[in-house]
């Protein structure tokens, strides 16, 4: 965003206007002893052409998917962005626009969400999308609060460990001080056992969660594991991946006893916006019509004016500025809207067809790279278990640190160390393959981190 400072002239006229004599007057209620006392220790002042040049300059420090090849997974992904998802995010109409949760949204903006919304409830097959809530993490936490008050259990919320850990540290922030017991049943072989998680259930169990595919890439029996939420009287709750949906059952299609998930949630980032340094992105939320009042946010409806003509209504606004405090389902006072336009736009040009097309390239060059790392003998599977795109794989020779910073040496965003998350895994790493990724890129990959002469050379895309 441009700065233009503000001259002598502006900030003697604008003291003026509020009848104080100097800038310093304006903090003459801040105690003396809390006051610096002296300039800020800055650089000297540059001009604007030196100053872009100094912030360019810096930037290009940075290390992203515009200047590096990227097998970072997750939960954020370096999926292809059609070049019209910019162009129609990028519109004024929608990019300058107020916010879009107040009552006299423009109906330009309630459309792009009714449709977004659309999109959701069929990606899904749920009966009901809200219009977007903050990301992935947010919207796991939201559908727990959700499912302790629709069952009014406020006992313990039970989770694999095998759920993205950001999203149990949510979760578990948000229930720190409501008294309700958070269960994490271990994950050792890179899937829960059903048995294990059936045995932390009782008669106060509000929810289960679970990740489909997990965080470490592989596929959880989430049937079962729904069907044994379902029959402790607990809700099903499924964080899914969006793109897996091209290949995989969706929550709502689950038999966990005779229907399916009960709420769905996701982070929307692969679904048409970059990944930016790890944010802002989308919150995907959807659940059955039985649990519409308990939705957090917003959700805009469809009707026809008075003249007959369809327009778009918010049909259900659930937060404490529309409704008393003490009824509101959530404090989320905003959703994204931006990044609900992007996810629709990407979703319309894709299409079902599209969307499986894209979840395949990603299993099939997943797989390719799995058992070329594999065939190398300097890494093994470290789960036996079925995965989407992305795997885990343990180095023989423990030294994935430095490994990654080889990779990234060369231009090359090598995975995720599992160590930060979990020890028991610091030899290990977490690589995802997304459809961008070239033959030439994942041979590449496998030359670095093994030492093979195919690796030698940059791989930057720069």
């Amino acid at each position: 965003m441009p700065y233009t400072y503000n001259t002598p002239e502006d900030v003697a006229e604008m003291l003026a206007a509020i009848g104080a004599e100097s800038i310093e007057e304006l903090y003459d209620m801040v105690p003396s002893d809390l006051r610096l006392g002296r300039p800020l220790d800055l650089p000297p002042a540059l001009g604007e052409m030196e100053l872009d040049q100094h912030m360019r300059k810096l930037s290009g420090m940075n290390a992203s998917t515009a200047n590096s090849v990227c097998f970072l997974g997750g939960g954020s992904y370096d999926h292809f962005v059609p070049a019209v998802v910019d162009v129609v995010a990028s519109r004024s109409e929608f990019y300058t626009s107020y916010t879009p949760y107040q009552p006299e949204v423009a109906q330009g903006n309630l459309q792009a969400m009714f449709e977004y919304q659309s999109l959701i409830t069929r990606l899904t097959g749920l009966d009901i999308s809200n219009s977007s809530l903050y990301d992935g993490a947010t919207a796991a936490a939201e559908a727990v609060l959700m499912a302790i008050a629709a069952t009014r259990r406020s006992g313990r919320v039970v989770m694999p460990a095998s759920v993205h850990p950001e999203y149990r540290g949510t979760v578990e922030t948000y229930l720190e001080c409501l008294g309700v017991e958070v269960v994490t049943v271990p994950a050792p072989g890179g899937v829960v056992d059903v048995d294990e998680l059936r045995a932390e259930l009782n008669d106060q169990t509000a929810a289960v969660l679970l990740q489909q595919p997990n965080f470490f890439g592989a596929i959880e029996d989430a049937e079962a594991i729904g069907a044994a939420a379902h029959e402790a009287g607990a809700l099903f709750i499924v964080a899914f991946d969006p793109i897996s949906l091209g290949l995989l059952k969706r929550p709502g299609d689950y038999d966990c006893g005779g229907w399916g998930a009960d709420i769905a949630v996701a982070e929307g980032q692969s679904l048409g916006s970059p990944m930016q340094y790890g944010g802002p992105y989308l919150g995907v939320m959807a659940c059955t019509e039985k649990l519409v009042r308990r939705m957090p946010g917003r959700i805009v409806g469809q009707t026809t004016d008075r003249r007959g003509k369809r327009c778009f209504t918010l049909t259900l606004q659930t937060r404490e500025q529309h409704i008393r405090r003490d009824k509101a389902t959530s404090n989320v006072c905003s959703n994204q809207g931006l990044f609900a336009l992007r996810a629709t736009v990407y979703l319309s040009l894709l299409g079902p067809e599209g969307l499986k097309e894209t979840a395949n390239l990603c299993l099939q060059k997943s797989r390719y790279l799995a058992d070329q790392l594999v065939a190398t003998e300097r890494f093994e599977p470290a789960f036996d278990q079925p995965t989407f795109k992305e795997f885990v794989v343990r180095d023989r020779e423990n030294k994935v640190e430095e490994l990654i910073k080889t990779a990234l040496d060369q231009g090359v965003l090598a995975g995720v160390p599992l160590g930060q998350f979990y020890p028991e895994l610091s030899d290990c790493l977490l690589i995802a393959v997304t459809e961008k990724r070239t033959r030439e890129e994942i041979d590449a990959l496998v030359g670095l981190l093994t030492g093979a002469a195919v690796g030698t050379a940059p791989v930057t895309t720069a």
